[in-house]
């Protein structure tokens, strides 16, 4: 399902791509889905919606037993439970320049990551539609994760209170030497397995094409 190497860079790096059985019909279906469920808004270049749709095509994804079994796996665990899951649509903004947001969606002790099982939130980005660098990429900062859970480890009053969803902006967390932005490439039908602890954000779409993901 997926490799000791990939849960190892996902540990290391906050973040893996891999592939998924998914077929290319399932694919479609899904992509028409996100076409009648997050249609491009006036003014707007980037749709979304999180929890509230039962389109039969969305669902059988969410419901394939793959996602759970690599959740478990990374995860080191016999179960899993679901929290949530989002529908994304980022469209076309060719005139514009390239940027990208930088934040964190969880916080969690280096405690909580390297127990068994693994007390934080396996999160699939699986890609609807090839992911370039003109076509939207998430963008993370490659073990940014690591130092900030040490940080919060020494931290008393937090300790009792995490893991949680907390998000915090790059210019609101510490100042770390993190490593350098990087994109996350894919084509479509992968997953990106990540921890979104880590520095991460999504970028401006500045080719002509839409960008869709189904978040789990």
């Amino acid at each position: 399902m997926i490799s000791d190497q990939d849960i190892q860079r996902y540990l290391d790096d906050g973040a893996t791509t891999i592939d998924t059985p998914l077929t290319d019909g399932q694919i479609e279906a899904a992509v028409q889905a996100l076409d009648c469920l997050v249609p491009q808004r006036p003014g707007s270049f980037r749709s979304s919606a999180t929890c509230n749709y039962d389109d039969e095509a969305i669902l059988a994804i969410i419901q394939h037993p793959f996602f759970e079994t690599v959740a478990c796996q990374v995860l080191d665990t016999d179960a899993v439970h679901f929290l949530q899951t989002a529908i994304i649509a980022a469209y076309p903004q060719p005139d514009t320049a390239f940027s990208f947001d930088q934040h964190i969606d969880m916080q969690y002790a280096l405690s909580d990551l390297q127990a068994s099982p693994r007390r934080v939130v396996c999160s699939f980005f699986l890609w609807l539609t090839d992911v370039e660098m003109d076509r939207a990429p998430m963008m993370y900062r490659p073990g940014s994760h690591l130092p900030l859970a040490a940080h919060w480890e020494k931290m008393p009053d937090l300790i009792s209170q995490i893991p949680r969803v907390n998000g915090m902006k790059l210019a609101d967390l510490p100042a770390f030497d993190y490593a350098e932005p990087e994109p996350l490439l894919a084509t479509a039908g992968q997953v990106s397995v990540l921890t979104t602890g880590m520095v991460h954000g999504a970028s401006v779409n500045t080719g002509t094409q839409v960008r869709k993901a189904l978040v789990m």
